[in-house]
């Protein structure tokens, strides 16, 4: 599944072609941008906030469940959950399984003019828009998906991509 978000920001967009104007070619600026959104992007499974500043929902008690479940040592010989599988379930943020994947494959491209930056990883779509039980057939997910939106532009992604535009409008 492919996620497109298509930012159009009403201060943004008239920066960006005034800069298209002065220059011709935006791309330099464009993989700046690219890059501070990169870590913008990768920084929101860390605090577990969309764009707008929202907290993303918590995990349900099964996702916890099996999450820890699959660590022999979230477990003690008397099949309780141990102190480390107690830390474990605690510490797990939406978004941040055992690989930590998603947070970790943010990428950005530029292409014709275009700035693009997102995740290649398939199930990164239902992390952005949530998906209801079944919805791409028998059991998959098992469960509804909240959505959590880690695309987009935050108010402070909006001022440093601003001040990235007007450093190269006046170097130009």
């Amino acid at each position: 599944m492919s996620v497109k978000v298509l930012i159009n920001d009403y201060q943004i967009r008239p920066a960006l072609e005034a800069l298209h104007d002065a220059m011709g070619n935006t791309d330099p600026a464009l993989r700046q941008i690219g890059e501070y959104l990169v870590g913008s992007t990768k920084e929101r499974f860390r605090t577990t906030t969309a764009p707008d500043g929202s907290q993303w929902a918590a995990n349900k008690d099964t996702t916890l469940d099996n999450y820890t479940n699959r660590f022999k040592t979230s477990f003690t010989k008397t099949g309780r959950r141990s102190k480390a599988g107690r830390e474990r379930r605690a510490n797990k943020k939406p978004g941040t399984g055992e690989t930590r994947q998603l947070q970790t494959q943010i990428y950005y491209n530029v292409r014709n003019g275009e700035l693009e930056v997102g995740s290649p990883l398939i199930y990164a779509g239902t992390f952005q828009r949530g998906a209801k039980k079944g919805q791409y057939g028998k059991g998959a997910p098992w469960g509804d998906v909240p959505a959590r939106e880690f695309l987009g532009l935050s108010e402070a992604d909006e001022r440093e991509v601003m001040a990235i535009i007007e450093d190269h409008l006046r170097n130009e």
